[in-house]
């Protein structure tokens, strides 16, 4: 009888991938933005316009290299601010990257930039949150 108890312990908990309980167990955790802005270091230039589209600004620095600068905001409260009369509050991310001959090799990432993005995966959770290098 204790045995079915474990086997039905073990299945319910298996269930509970990507819930807190079940990344706790589990020793998972969600991609930040910090992670996915890391992951471009070794990258071309090339590949991220590709992927993310043009930087909405960029600067070529005296010694050859760039920095790519992605931009977006979003509305934080998403009430309707007609009926209420108020001004709706925006949240802002900024994303930098240092390109050196092509390559990518710094990347800055700012504080308004969403934890947990869209889309986000689950990885080790041994793996430190990255931090910025630009």
């Amino acid at each position: 009888m204790r045995c079915i108890y474990l086997i039905i312990s073990v299945l319910i908990l298996t269930g509970c991938a990507g819930s807190p309980l079940g990344n706790l167990i589990f020793n998972k955790r969600y991609q930040t933005s910090s992670d996915i802005a890391a992951s471009w270091v070794g990258s071309s230039a090339d590949e991220l316009v590709m992927a993310w589209g043009p930087p909405q600004n960029s600067q070529a620095l005296s010694n050859g290299s760039s920095i790519l600068d992605y931009q977006y905001n979003w509305i934080v409260n998403g009430s309707d601010s007609s009926m209420w009369n108020y001004i709706p509050e925006y949240a802002n991310c900024d994303k930098r990257f240092l390109v050196e001959q092509g390559i990518i090799t710094r990347w800055y990432s700012s504080g308004g930039c969403p934890k947990r993005p869209e889309g986000a995966k689950l990885i080790d959770g041994s793996i430190p949150v990255p931090k910025p290098t630009l």
